[in-house]
């Protein structure tokens, strides 16, 4: 075994050796006790493995714990103030937003061709097919 395979076994079945399949388990062991570099792969993974149990730890729920919770839920977000109080910098970009939503709508109404019958809409999305030229297959006034 190599340290390559060494580092993808640990990456694939973990720190703990026990859950590696018995080839690998033997030809790694060996690895490790013949090499320092295997062995500080083998540290390291048993290192994070630890970490990883350990924040995957249950916090213990417990009155005391929900008591500061709801107490803190009185007090604001830990004393701070979370209203959220209309600025003027906030009217102001309401009211732009509001012209430039304004303006669109109207360039794209003047966009729209006048009432052309009940297929309006539907030629505006499929196109024309009552075109008196049936040699052109291109469609141009349809959207999709």
């Amino acid at each position: 075994m190599k340290i390559e395979q060494l580092q993808q076994a640990v990456d694939r079945y973990g720190s703990d050796r026990g859950r590696w399949p018995e080839a690998l388990k033997a030809e790694a062991e060996a690895l490790i006790a013949s090499d320092p570099g295997a062995a500080k792969i083998a540290e390291t993974a048993a290192r994070l493995d630890a970490v990883l149990a350990e924040s995957m730890r249950p916090l213990p729920v417990d009155a005391s714990f929900l008591g500061r919770l709801v107490a803190g839920l009185g007090n604001g977000a830990a004393g701070h103030d979370v209203t959220v109080r209309p600025t003027t910098r906030l009217i102001a970009w309401a009211g732009a937003a509001m012209v430039a939503f304004l303006v669109t709508g109207y360039a794209v109404g003047l966009a729209l061709p006048v009432n052309q019958g009940d297929d309006t809409l539907a030629g505006l999305m499929f196109g024309n097919s009552s075109t008196s030229d049936t040699s052109d297959s291109s469609d141009t006034g349809s959207v999709l």
